[in-house]
Parts: structure tokens; C-alpha cells; sequence
């Protein structure tokens, strides 16, 4: 199961139009990415609970069952239930077929998930959570010396003593089908706060390591790093976590990740990193460098692009200039505009770096 009915507003104002789960990362929507690899690990069906633009989410992704993607079904939620009751809302596609993956839509890693089942299966355990090594800001999870989780952002409080790793969730997760029935029957319930702290403390919540590749993209600067370190992986890295074939090649004096149909002007430099996105068009004497420019964009002559997002099918006209900022097509919902984003002749600009918001 995907957990995709959230509203990304971390990701504001590009999830005004399009729902996190189907943004892209190096050209294809993250959530066909995580489904591509739950694929490749022998998962056959896959649920994704949808809320904010489901529309969007179905066109994109499909039903699924061929071109290497598990058969999708969909549940609607009319209010956001939450990492909980999302999955109990879920529970009649789910029982039946036994141990259950469950994951955010938000990351892209090269976790070797049979091995993780497998772990899960010999634990004994009611859950298994998958982690990565401890980085900031992410909450500590306190793992025993028999690899049991028993704390997660502080809870339940344990004897240091018993701490024998600290780590990060990933997200993804393994749950048998008797969890279906410890979520609370009625309203939004999140996963973490009323089953994992109870189940940290009675010593029946799992852990498998993954010293891999991990990365979330759920803001608009873990996004942007997030591409630039898929860009810089090893091949064979960026092959296991998004796609067997690889776009990334030398253009100009940096390195990109090229999608179909990508016109590069002659003309324009490339400095450092940039993905770009299938069908975008970058003219004469501009100058892109740490930039993600999505499917379809346009960039206008002698602009100057630097460390930017640049949103699906966005126009920037000739002489943009950018540095920190993500930019995307006002939807014209009339909606309040966050600090640091500006309407400017239809399109949003939000800063998201300190030096650019400033």
C-alpha cells in the first residue's frame, strides 16, 4: 500500500495542481518509481488511498498490471484518515494474501525488500519497520540489541543502556494482517502514535537496516538534493531505485539527466547538475546549474537558473532570473500565498533556500 492522500503542503505551491505522489523525480512521477520497484520485488497488487486531486493521481498512474507495475486499485478518502486509518480504511484489499508493505509516497530508495520480508518473517514480530541510518532532522528510532525497535522520537522512554543503534523510519514498513485490527475502528489515527509506541514498549516492533540508497522528497530543498545525489549515484544505484534505464550523460560542462524530446540550446551552459524533465526546452544564453526543470517547461532566452525547481509545463519568459526558488503555473485558485511566494504574471514563485527568502 502507497500512503498517498496527503495535500504535500511541504511541497506548496507545485501540489496546488499536482499531487506529491506523481511529481517528478528525474522525469517519472515518484509513486510509478516506488511502484516499478515494489514490482521488481514481486509485489502483484498495490493500493494507493487518495484524497487531494485523485483525478490527477489516476490519470497518471493507471490501473497498472503490465509495463512492469503490480495491478493498482485505489481507495477515496473524504477526509484525510491519516498513516492509520488509511491502511484500516484500506483493510478489505489488503487481508488475504498475507504480510503487507506498506509505504510512503514521498521517498525513492534501493532497499533490497525481499531481504527486509524475509527479516520480517523470522522476527516473529507483528511489524517491521525499515531504517536508515540516523541523519538530522529526522526523529531517532531506538533499536535493542535484539534489532526490536523500542523507542521512536523519544517514546516510550528506555534505559539508555538498552539503546544498541539509532536510526531513521524510511517510511516503509511491513505489517502482518493482525495490525488491521489494533488500528482504532473510527476517525484519522496515525500509525506511529496509537500502535507503534504501544508496540515498541511490549517488544513486538521489528527493524531491518538498509545502509543503501535513501531519500525523501518531501519539501521543495530535500527535492532538489535529493535529484542532484540521484544525478551523482553510481549507475547502477540510480537503476535500482528509479529506473533499469538510465537518462544521466554529460551536457555541455555538467552532468544531467536528459528525458525524451529535450531540446538544449547550443547556446545555453549547463554548469554542475540538472534534470530535465522529458519535452522541456532551454534556449539560447541561458544559464542553468543545480536545477531541476520539469516535463514541458520552457525556458526563455538569457535566463539564469540556479539551484531552482521548475515546475511541469511552466513558461519562463526571456531574461528570468532565479537562484532558491521553486516556480510553478498559478492555478488560479485564489488561494493565500505562503512567506516567501510571489504571483508574477501567472506564475508562483516560492523561495525555499534561506539566502533566496532572505
Amino acid at each position: 500500500m502507497l500512503l498517498a492522500a496527503g495535500l504535500g503542503e511541504r511541497m506548496f505551491p507545485l501540489t496546488l495542481s499536482r499531487p506529491k505522489p506523481v511529481v517528478p523525480v528525474l522525469g517519472r512521477p515518484i509513486a510509478v518509481q516506488l511502484l516499478h520497484w515494489l514490482a521488481r520485488h514481486g509485489v502483484e497488487n498495490a493500493v494507493l488511498n487518495l484524497h487531494h486531486l485523485p483525478e490527477v493521481v489516476q490519470r497518471v498512474i493507471g490501473e497498472g498490471g503490465g509495463a512492469g507495475l503490480p495491478t493498482i486499485q485505489y481507495t477515496f478518502e473524504e477526509e484525510i484518515l491519516g498513516t492509520a486509518g488509511g491502511i484500516r480504511n484500506a483493510q478489505k484489499l489488503l487481508r488475504g494474501e498475507g504480510p503487507i508493505v506498506v509505504c510512503n509516497s514521498d521517498f525513492l530508495a534501493d532497499i533490497d525488500l525481499t531481504a527486509a520480508l524475509k527479516a520480517h518473517e523470522q522476527s516473529g514480530c507483528k511489524a517491521t519497520l525499515v531504517l536508515a541510518p540516523q541523519r538530522a532532522p529526522y526523529s531517532v528510532v531506538a533499536v535493542d540489541r535484539d534489532n526490536r525497535v523500542i523507542a521512536l522520537a523519544g517514546k516510550p522512554s528506555v534505559d539508555p543502556e538498552q539503546v544498541a543503534g539509532k536510526h531513521l523510519f524510511t517510511g516503509c514498513h511491513i505489517i502482518d494482517e493482525s495490525i488491521l485490527d489494533r488500528i482504532p475502528a473510527n476517525g484519522p489515527s496515525d500509525i506511529v502514535r496509537d500502535l507503534y509506541w504501544e508496540m515498541a514498549a511490549e517488544g513486538t516492533l521489528g527493524a531491518y537496516l538498509h545502509n543503501g540508497f535513501w531519500w525523501e522528497f518531501g519539501s521543495p530543498k530535500l527535492y532538489l538534493e535529493g535529484s542532484m545525489k540521484l544525478i551523482d549515484a553510481p549507475a547502477e544505484v540510480r537503476r535500482a531505485v528509479s529506473a533499469e534505464q538510465d537518462c544521466v550523460r554529460k551536457l555541455d560542462k555538467g552532468i544531467a539527466a536528459v528525458g525524451p524530446g529535450v531540446q538544449f540550446s547550443d547556446e545555453a551552459s549547463l554548469q554542475g547538475r540538472a534534470a530535465l524533465g522529458y519535452a522541456s526546452y532551454v534556449s539560447e544564453e541561458t544559464r542553468v546549474e543545480d536545477s531541476v526543470i520539469m516535463p514541458e517547461a520552457w525556458i526563455g532566452p538569457g535566463c539564469r537558473i540556479e539551484r531552482c525547481i521548475i515546475g511541469v509545463g511552466v513558461e519562463l519568459p526571456a531574461g528570468f532570473e532565479s537562484r532558491g526558488e521553486l516556480i510553478c503555473t498559478d492555478p488560479g485558485l485564489g488561494c493565500d500565498l505562503p512567506g516567501f511566494t510571489r504571483s508574477v504574471n501567472g506564475l508562483l514563485v516560492s523561495a525555499f533556500e534561506d539566502d533566496a527568502a532572505a
